[in-house]
């Protein structure tokens, strides 16, 4: 018995002269603040979570709700420019894919004619729809997200079109203008194309009494800004 005593008092005394080392100087005060400091941390990043939560949510609706408009102007363009009677209407769908922790959406375009199930346009429809789905859904893109933008440029845009969707991608991208003058006193149409009749034809229904036009001389090759003024009625 008195051998297990001193073996402790021993063991006792080992530990108090530990204890006594530099390293456990003030040791109840320091783990006094790491445990502080690792509830804290608890604490954040149960806060972090939850905002991470919050802000996914918020992202998703706010894409729900971009799509929503975006689609709805895709549809009014569309049912205005297009005049063949094959394709109602055109949709964006958003695929939703989750990799891992990682979320991402697959962009596809589809058509409906009527009752019938859409239909991906990829590979299914003619060069002329093709450039007349992109103008469109570039439109729509711009009347969502630049709403207060002052300029609007186009690049050839009546390429593959036949003469019945050129006057109807006229109509549709008049009726634009004409909003965002009302909106923007100063905005600006920027449109490279050889097709003049369609250049006409836009002035006119955007009641532009005058525009310019920058050509390249016959004689020098050098670039021209010409003025013309539009005559008749669109």
């Amino acid at each position: 018995k008195k051998g297990r005593m001193g073996h402790l008092e021993d063991s006792i005394l080992k530990l108090k002269q530990k204890l006594a080392q530099k390293e456990y100087t003030n040791i109840d005060e320091r783990y006094k603040m790491k445990s502080i400091e690792l509830q804290t941390t608890k604490c954040a990043q149960k806060d972090l979570e939850k905002y991470y939560s919050a802000l996914d949510k918020a992202l998703m609706r706010y894409h729900e709700i971009k799509m929503e408009e975006i689609n709805k102007i895709v549809k009014e363009i569309w049912q205005v420019t297009y005049k063949g009677d094959d394709i109602d209407t055109i949709q964006i769908k958003a695929d939703l894919e989750n990799t891992g922790n990682r979320r991402s959406h697959n962009y596809r375009l589809v058509m409906r004619h009527r009752h019938l199930a859409d239909l991906d346009m990829r590979g299914r429809c003619s060069a002329g729809q093709k450039v007349l789905a992109s103008l469109v859904v570039r439109m729509a893109l711009a009347e969502t997200f630049c709403h207060n933008c002052g300029i609007l440029a186009l690049d050839e845009p009546t390429s593959n079109l036949d003469e019945r969707n050129i006057k109807g991608f006229t109509d549709a991208l008049s009726n634009i203008v004409n909003q965002r003058k009302q909106q923007n006193s100063s905005f600006q149409l920027v449109v490279i194309s050889h097709d003049k009749d369609f250049i006409d034809d836009l002035a006119r229904a955007t009641e532009v009494p005058v525009y310019y036009r920058v050509e390249k001389s016959p004689s020098t090759q050098s670039s021209m800004i010409t003025k013309h003024v539009c005559t008749g009625e669109y």
